[in-house]
């Protein structure tokens, strides 16, 4: 992977985490003491937790993902493999840290219009998803990364092919779940979106099978 790339998109990740951090002083002492912590599909909250671990959440998990990412191209017995996708690696490492800046400010400061946090979060994760589709095809194979079924890990042919036709898959899927997190009530939205996300899973795993077959006999 490029120097440049690699140590820019650390910078980002690291700024990134601390825009949560200031985020979280800034608008602590307006917070109530308690937070929502979790919610039904009809958009009521169905549990809470204190303030003090509601601001602290969301930068953990951002400073954890910096962490994880920055280790597994090192211990992947793969490891050479992020070389031919080393730029798209970074990419997908600054955007799911910059998912949790997103994901930080609405719930803070939407806490009190969970309609509003669960559409947004649904939006998130579309664009999540059509980030790392519209690439999946250039992941190689690794242990840690890409979509690992034990036919894809198999053979090399069954890989690049299942991550390609994966990558449209994840595409759609992400696209029709922000489209859908704006114009549909929440049930039926929740519900499509979660079992969009299930079929395309087990999709693309009867997929790779497949092909496995096919290849292989």
């Amino acid at each position: 992977m490029n120097d440049n790339i690699q140590r820019n998109g650390n910078i980002a990740m690291l700024i990134a985490i601390s825009v949560m951090v200031i985020i979280s002083m800034v608008l602590y002492p307006s917070l109530p003491d308690e937070l929502p912590r979790q919610w039904g599909m009809d958009g009521s909250v169905n549990s809470t937790w204190s303030k003090n671990i509601a601001v602290l959440v969301a930068p953990a998990l951002g400073l954890f993902i910096w962490v994880l990412t920055l280790i597994i191209p090192k211990i992947d017995p793969h490891r050479e493999s992020y070389e031919k996708f080393g730029a798209f690696y970074m990419r997908f490492r600054v955007t799911l840290v910059l998912f949790f800046v997103g994901l930080h400010i609405v719930t803070l400061t939407q806490y009190n219009n969970p309609e509003a946090v669960i559409r947004l979060i649904i939006v998130g994760l579309g664009m999540l998803f059509m980030v790392l589709g519209n690439e999946l095809g250039r992941v190689r194979k690794t242990w840690f990364f890409g979509i690992r079924t034990p036919w894809t890990i198999s053979d090399e042919r069954v890989w690049k092919k299942t991550h390609r036709v994966g990558g449209r898959w994840f595409v759609g899927v992400g696209f029709v779940s922000i489209v859908l997190a704006l114009i549909l009530p929440l049930e039926p939205m929740f519900l499509i979106v979660i079992g969009g996300i299930v079929a395309v899973s087990l999709g693309l795993s009867a997929y790779s099978y497949m092909l496995y077959r096919r290849y292989n006999g």
